[in-house]
């Protein structure tokens, strides 16, 4: 399941603030603010070393500011032989709120950017420097990159179709609104997220009968 694998990735990357109203600021973590675009510079030499992914970390909510302030740097600082991609992870979902499906898109991990990177002295400094960005995500005296399987299973995560975002819980009563059983009332007694359907329980001629419900077809009681 890809909540499974979000949380073995999260091992190696701390817990950042979800993106609610009121988040409270770090005080270590600097607010990103408008700059004058620097020049581009030309693309400096390629160094030896491994290209891998690390994560910095930056303000929840802040992300996408970040990643287009680290392009900036990128191109004023002349390091698109060093530094190649900067990721801020996003996924489709699609949330059922009054039987009507509602699309939205988040951050997989809100507070967080991937950059793929030639590590180095310079790359590394470079980037610490760059507005929005509060740190490396690692030991206090070197960025710990993300592994390869780990990464592996991010990036296939963004090629995945839309999921559907669960607000159904087992034991809670709904009203079928369309499809044969509409007008009906029962009770969940499964959650299928995969197939986006319920099992729901409906009192069919004296007895609890089994049915199967889209999610858009069911909406909560009370």
């Amino acid at each position: 399941m890809e909540e499974n694998q979000n949380q073995e990735i999260n091992q190696e990357i701390p817990a950042a603030p979800q993106p609610v109203e009121n988040t409270v600021v770090p005080a270590d973590v600097p607010e990103p603010v408008s700059e004058a675009p620097k020049p581009a510079k030309q693309p400096l030499p390629p160094i030896d070393g491994e290209r891998r992914w690390y994560v910095v970390q930056t303000l929840t909510g802040q992300e996408e500011r970040a990643k287009a302030a680290l392009e900036q740097t990128i191109d004023s600082e002349g390091l698109q032989n060093r530094v190649f991609q900067v990721l801020v992870p996003m996924e489709e979902t699609i949330e059922i709120k009054n039987g009507k499906r509602q699309e939205k898109i988040r951050k997989m991990f809100p507070g967080y950017v991937f950059v793929e990177m030639i590590l180095d002295e310079e790359t590394w400094y470079l980037i610490r420097q760059t507005t929005g960005v509060a740190r490396f995500i690692g030991t206090k005296v070197k960025p710990t990159p993300v592994s390869e399987k780990e990464m592996q299973r991010v990036l296939k995560q963004l090629g995945k179709e839309e999921k559907l975002e669960v607000n159904f819980e087992k034991g809670e009563g709904v009203r079928v609104i369309s499809g044969p059983f509409r007008g009906y009332t029962g009770i969940v007694d499964e959650i299928n997220p995969e197939k986006g359907k319920l099992k729901v329980l409906i009192n069919i001629f004296g007895r609890d009968t089994p049915v199967e419900v889209n999610f858009e077809h069911s909406q909560r009681i009370g």
